[in-house]
């Protein structure tokens, strides 16, 4: 502006009355993706946030002054976050959201003292130019010499309709709540994802730090205003023209909604990447968002150690990888091979522990495990025989069996009589007879 250069100047004229002026060109679809970035934070102060053409939020607060303490004090928490986000906005409050929208062009009611008492003789100084109506239309009350509402207040609506049209008599009747003007709200999504973008590529780690940190409390904020506990989220960073160069997943076991968690794994995570790039954005997303409701604390007991536990989890899982930690437990199968499982250590919900039925010497008897030897060899080993009898090293001799499993009849019958075989060193072997197929297998070692 000191340059003289306005808007709607062309670039060269521009340039030529400032040689050092920096380009930057509109981005339509990063704008729109911050106004519905921005709809999901109002969503903390309201439950009906509106868009509003390509660069206003409509935010019905009247039943959320009582919540927050007085008018004042909701628009001073507003007007916070904003400065947070470095984001330039100009507020406007009336009844209706027409003169809301109208009134942002004048001062912020925050500094001007403005009331709700106050809106309509505001609105009556407010120039046409602001009415959010067809520019042809405000041309026309330009040429009649109507500059301000004021001036057009006294006209009848009759003749403003067949002078101006229907449309816009019915725009100046929601303006001023003679006639409803009902809103469509946005409903914030179960996922949560923000990119911050930069001017131009940037190295700075410092700039990149502080960037993160504000990413992070964008999430913390969401699922603390949704009520949600996230289970997961990633980061991704993108050089020129969206070319994505790393993507960074971090995992969390438990409920751990807290900033320093999210920055610590984060850390942790980062350690183990090169970031030495150049970014032009970074984004965080999170898919993995649960209801906080499905969390049950204990009101008498807090479980900090659990707490402290998962946050171990948490750090060796984001340090190690994904599959480095696990917990064995029992499947719902009959064969042994396939009766125990993985599961990922910081899974809460385990399956319920099977027991498999078996036939020693016609009793029927639950088999808890007590015959079977720990060491399970990963696939069954053949072993030779000689005149129905198993051979290993030598002829083994059968002391304990048989004990019958019989399963899979749905897709490929096996049907198995284990036996406790020693060696003739003395070694104890878990071997089984396969009634299909007629041969002996080794299955297992005892200590």
């Amino acid at each position: 502006a000191q340059s003289g250069i306005r808007t709607g100047m062309s670039v060269n004229h521009a340039l030529m009355l400032d040689a050092g002026l920096e380009l930057v060109e509109r981005n339509p679809d990063q704008e729109a993706r911050k106004l519905q970035e921005l709809s999901y934070w109002a969503y903390r102060f309201t439950s009906l946030v509106s868009p509003c053409n390509d660069h206003s939020l409509l935010l019905e607060i009247g039943r959320s002054i009582k919540l927050f303490n007085g008018l004042d004090h909701l628009l001073h928490l507003i007007s916070n976050d904003l400065q947070q986000f470095r984001m330039v906005a100009k507020m406007g409050v009336a009844h209706t959201p027409k003169a809301a929208h109208l009134l942002s062009f004048g001062k912020s009611p925050a500094s001007s003292g403005i009331r709700l008492n106050d809106c309509r003789a505001a609105l009556r100084q407010s120039a046409i130019t602001h009415l959010d109506i067809n520019s042809n239309v405000i041309e026309q009350l330009q040429n009649c010499g109507f500059d301000t509402l004021g001036d057009i207040e006294t006209i009848p609506g009759k003749e403003l309709g067949q002078r101006f049209g229907a449309e816009f008599l019915q725009d100046l009747e929601q303006l001023w709540g003679q006639v409803p003007d009902p809103q469509v709200g946005t409903t914030p999504p179960e996922t949560f994802e923000v990119c911050v973008d930069f001017a131009e590529p940037i190295r700075n780690f410092t700039w990149i730090n502080q960037q993160i940190d504000r990413l992070l409390q964008d999430l913390h904020r969401f699922i603390m205003v949704r009520q949600l506990v996230c289970r997961s989220f990633t980061w991704r960073f993108f050089h020129e023209n969206n070319r994505l160069l790393q993507t960074v997943p971090v995992g969390l076991s438990a409920k751990q909604n807290t900033v320093a968690t999210f920055r610590e794994l984060t850390d942790l995570k980062l350690e183990d990447v090169q970031l030495d790039w150049e970014f032009s954005s970074i984004e965080l997303s999170s898919t993995q968002l649960v209801p906080m409701r499905l969390f049950n604390d204990d009101l008498f007991d807090p479980k900090p150690d659990q707490q402290q536990f998962n946050q171990l989890i948490d750090k060796l899982t984001n340090r190690l990888g994904e599959q480095a930690l696990f917990h064995i437990y029992t499947e719902t199968e009959h064969l042994p091979e396939l009766a125990n499982g993985r599961r990922h250590a910081v899974q809460e919900n385990k399956p319920p522990q099977s027991y498999c039925l078996s036939a020693d010497n016609n009793n029927h008897h639950i088999n808890t495990g007590k015959d079977q030897p720990l060491w399970l060899l990963e696939n069954p080993q053949r072993l030779a025989q000689q005149y129905q009898q198993p051979i290993y090293e030598g002829p083994l001799s059968l002391i304990h069996g048989p004990d019958r499993i019989t399963s899979h009849w749905w897709s490929k019958l096996q049907s198995r009589d284990y036996f406790i075989a020693r060696q003739r060193s003395g070694r104890l072997l878990w071997i089984f007879f396969d009634r299909g197929n007629r041969h002996w297998f080794l299955h297992g070692l005892f200590a």
